[in-house]
């Protein structure tokens, strides 16, 4: 991919892969869907100083289960509790060799249920709000925050759809969890969904 890149190291040591879930948590705005970010902190070993959406990985009380994983990192990092049975997937990926962590990550898709409010309670982040997905990506091409691969791909098929309700059906019938494998920051034998305009981007992680 062409850009300056991440600040970041790209070398180390292989280390194991960890299961891990990422929630894309909607709500219908009076101007359209919007989507929950949080930019994490700049000290942290993972994706410092890095737009994302809520997730960690996979913990031995969640018995296995990614949509449990997926739930309870939603509610410790934002304070939203989820069904793990009404998540809906999105896309599957996996870290590339050469970062501090390497993780196998589902990514699903959910509704903010009604009465409940996300917040910025974790302390990996240091700031967190709703946008729209294209908001979210013209900031990104305006050098305002950096974004994954995984989460530009997120935001970009998101685009299409104005209400939580329709990306949660299409993503129903429709998504791809065929796992992209990223190597030095490339997709690996598959292009994902916007590779071609984050490629063109400035910052790349």
């Amino acid at each position: 991919m062409s850009g300056n890149g991440a600040d970041h190291r790209r070398d180390l040591p292989d280390v194991p892969i960890r299961p891990a879930a990422t929630v894309v948590l909607l709500r219908t705005a009076p101007s359209g869907l919007e989507v929950f970010l949080q930019r994490r902190a700049s000290g942290m070993e993972f994706a410092p100083d890095v737009t994302v959406f809520p997730g960690g990985g996979i913990e031995p009380g969640d018995d296995g289960d990614l949509t449990v994983t997926a739930a309870r990192e939603t509610q410790e990092e934002c304070g939203v509790r989820l069904d793990p049975d009404e998540l809906v997937p999105l896309s599957r990926w996996v870290t590339p060799p050469g970062r501090p962590r390497r993780y196998d990550t589902m990514f699903y898709l959910a509704a903010l249920p009604a009465g409940q409010e996300a917040d910025c309670r974790t302390t990996e982040a240091v700031s967190a709000g709703w946008s729209s997905p294209r908001a979210a990506i013209e900031a990104w091409s305006a050098g305002e925050h950096k974004l994954m691969a995984p989460t530009y791909s997120q935001l970009f098929q998101l685009l299409p759809f104005d209400t939580a309700e329709d990306a949660l059906g299409w993503a129903a019938e429709g998504a791809d969890l065929t796992p992209v494998e990223m190597i030095k920051g490339r997709p690996d034998d598959r292009r994902f969904p916007g590779w071609a305009e984050y490629a063109a981007g400035s910052t790349h992680y």
